[in-house]
């Protein structure tokens, strides 16, 4: 699905898009289905990153038209491709210092027809697209919350594209360009900041999802080589080093694909955003991490330009950015340190693994598009060590001695002044990032049975370590530093390597093997 194109090259095939996307519009209205429309959009482009996020990012600017409730446009317009037009040159995701300008046709108080003069940067489809969602201020003096407003420009009103060459996703085709023309005003005015949170809200699920189908291309081709390949008359999976990188890897793959798929069965009651936040920042970094690993183990087998593996190891590390800014979704989370490590509220382990069970890896339509604000900023969290010491984990972890531990190191941070600057604000966030990975581990764990994801919650709570021991250094803290907890032994037949990883890797398969759960079992 590329093309050769006389300006630009080796690209998408925007034109195939075109006839195709209404099938990734239709998951997103009339009904709003999160994981269907991602699994459309990658099976549509075959896994291929450049086709999936051009796609998504059509997609993304199309959600735009939900969020304002531009329901008719939304029905009327499924066979066209948008640009989410926001970011400018001058100030990136800064968008309050945006200079795009809305001037009105008329003096008529309720007229909705502007012209927009400005000009928007690294901007994906911008060049073939039939309509841009354009970030604008109808007041260039002002630079609150309500100075952003949301306008539908048709393609004619746009001029002067430059390609920008990226040293990633080179089929995509990325340009800067002017606007000089009409437009249509969509949703309020000076609600365009709003109208992008609730869109920005369930978007965060989509560029994870990619990265987590690059986990599901990379890890088993390279299980797959490093088992047929050939070298000092074995195959490297032979080696106990190899095998160990690829445990490790495997696990780390495992528990990644359960976090998000977890966060979307349990993104209601709140949840939404601080799930989000966790994927599009914590969970993308980490992906990143496990895919260049992956790539060192295999080696030169990686460098071949046919492979995924290197592939999608450079590939991933435009997800953090493309899917939003890692930092700020870390400083978000941030803001719920005090209630997180100090939430007293009881939840009953089995009720939660009984929800786990019932939605891990469904499709269901849900209303994260119509989500507000205002009410997924305080989730109702619970005892982290009430919740955890109910699964009898057996292994040496002292969980009300961990949380005591991080309230310690949070407390002194603010004792010393530092609780405002945004180094900790960040480590704080990324602190809280690592518990809730921990949790995950845990009850992958205990849904699963499967013994070898103990080792999955000791690497978890390790991160934990090694990061709460990095603030104590670097802050030099007071603190005691943590110490590491023991693996245990690899746990079945590693006879066939291959086999063994691979299944360890499909937690989806292991999750459906199981009996139903229920409340009270």
């Amino acid at each position: 699905m590329r093309v050769q194109d006389e300006q630009f090259g080796m690209i998408v095939d925007y034109e195939d898009i075109r006839q195709n996307i209404h099938k990734v519009y239709d998951y997103i209205y009339p009904e709003y289905n999160l994981l269907a429309a991602t699994r459309v959009a990658t099976e549509y482009a075959e896994d291929d990153p450049s086709i999936s996020i051009t796609v998504g990012a059509s997609a993304l600017a199309y959600s735009i038209l939900i969020a304002a409730e531009e329901y008719e446009l939304a029905a009327q317009l499924k066979d066209k491709i948008f640009t989410l037009g926001w970011t400018e040159e001058h100030c990136g995701s800064d968008l309050l210092s945006i200079r795009t300008q809305a001037t009105p046709m008329s003096d008529n108080p309720n007229e909705r027809n502007f012209h927009i003069k400005g000009s928007k940067w690294l901007i994906n489809c911008s060049f073939h697209a039939d309509y841009h969602l354009i970030l604008a201020k109808t007041d260039p003096n002002q630079d609150g919350p309500r100075s952003l407003s949301f306008f539908l420009v048709p393609q004619s009103s746009c001029k002067n594209w430059e390609r920008l060459e990226t040293h990633v996703l080179r089929g995509m085709v990325l340009t800067k360009f002017d606007i000089d023309g009409p437009g249509v005003q969509v949703g309020k005015l000076g609600h365009g900041l709003s109208i992008i949170q609730r869109m920005a809200l369930p978007s965060k699920y989509q560029c994870t999802s990619m990265g987590v189908r690059m986990l599901h291309g990379s890890i088993p081709a390279a299980v797959e080589w490093l088992g047929e390949k050939r070298i000092f008359g074995s195959n490297p999976l032979q080696f106990s080093n190899v095998f160990r990188q690829m445990y490790d890897i495997t696990l780390k793959g495992a528990l990644y694909d359960f976090m998000f798929f977890r966060a979307a069965a349990l993104n209601e009651n709140g949840f939404l955003q601080f799930h989000g936040t966790t994927l599009k920042s914590f969970l993308l970094l980490r992906i990143n991490e496990v895919l260049s690993k992956n790539w060192l183990t295999v080696g030169s087998k990686g460098f071949v330009a046919q492979s995924v593996i290197g592939r999608d190891a450079i590939d991933s590390f435009v997800l953090p950015v493309f899917d939003g800014h890692y930092t700020i979704n870390t400083l978000m989370t941030a803001k719920h340190a005090d209630r997180y490590l100090g939430a007293e509220l009881h939840m009953d382990m089995e009720e939660q693994l009984h929800r786990l069970s019932q939605n891990l890896y469904e499709e269901r339509p849900g209303s994260e598009i119509e989500a507000n604000p205002k009410e997924v900023r305080k989730p109702p969290f619970f005892s982290y060590a009430g919740y955890l010491n109910q699964f009898g984990v057996p292994l040496p972890i002292d969980w009300e001695e961990l949380i005591q531990k991080c309230r310690e190191i949070t407390d002194e941070i603010e004792v010393l002044g530092l609780g405002s600057e945004p180094e900790y604000r960040y480590k704080t966030g990324e602190l809280i990032h690592w518990l809730e990975s921990l949790q995950a581990a845990c009850e992958l764990w205990k849904l699963t049975h499967e013994n070898n994801y103990l080792n999955t919650i000791v690497i978890q709570y390790n991160g934990v370590v090694n990061h709460v021991n990095t603030i104590i250094s670097e802050g030099s803290l007071s603190a005691e530093f943590m110490l590491p907890a023991r693996q245990v032994p690899i746990s079945g037949d590693t006879s066939d390597p291959v086999a063994f990883l691979k299944r360890l890797l499909n937690v989806r398969a292991m999750v459906r093997q199981m009996p139903a759960m229920s409340a009270g079992d």
